[in-house]
């Protein structure tokens, strides 16, 4: 019997589950759907953080110059979408590496979920950088605190989703964030 539909239920479980999540509560992992048909849907999460990110970078435009809007804008939601697809096809390799393979499905959903409370928390911040005028030192320093809380945070997703050491969970983050770094690096090469 194919699954039912998605439900705003389903996505408000999955957020409640990061919330749980974000306050070192492990249980958190069981408001996941973590069959196939969850994995697919974590990705979900995209969706919700794609306005924001496109109001971001609606914010970054205009920092930039030389470069035409349809470019700049083509070009961050291609990098947005190789985000959201790279992590998880390298972290395949590695989960199927350490010996993971069973708990790759529950990680990467929570993974994804996790993504909309951290963007919620680093965007506005992010915002408030390029407009905040006599504000931006101080969006600097909270960007640095958030970004700090959210290494911790995502280390700790991957130390009880996958159920590994500490500092495995802290190689994988390390392995995201070299992959963002590259991906970052060069969609502006590009641009």
């Amino acid at each position: 019997m194919p699954p039912g539909p998605f439900t705003t239920r389903d996505v408000l479980t999955a957020l409640y589950g990061t919330y749980r999540l974000a306050r070192l509560d492990a249980s958190g992992l069981a408001f996941f759907d973590v069959t196939p048909t969850g994995f697919w849907r974590s990705f979900f999460a995209a969706v919700l953080i794609a306005p924001f990110f496109f109001l971001l970078l609606y914010f970054r435009f205009s920092e930039e110059t030389g470069v035409s809007a349809f470019r700049f804008f083509a070009l961050e939601s291609i990098a947005f979408i190789i985000a959201w697809v790279a992590f998880p096809l390298v972290m395949a390799g590695i989960a199927r590496e350490i010996k993971r393979e069973p708990n790759y499905i529950r990680f990467i959903v929570a993974y994804n979920w996790a993504a909309v409370l951290q963007n919620a928390v680093f965007m506005p911040i992010e915002i408030l950088a390029l407009t905040g005028g006599s504000l931006a030192p101080a969006a600097g320093v909270l960007g640095l605190l958030a970004m700090t809380a959210i290494i911790f945070y995502v280390w700790f997703i991957a130390r009880t989703a996958l159920e590994v050491t500490g500092a495995m969970a802290a190689g994988i983050i390390g392995v995201d964030f070299l992959i963002s770094i590259l991906i970052h690096t060069v969609s502006l090469k590009v641009l």
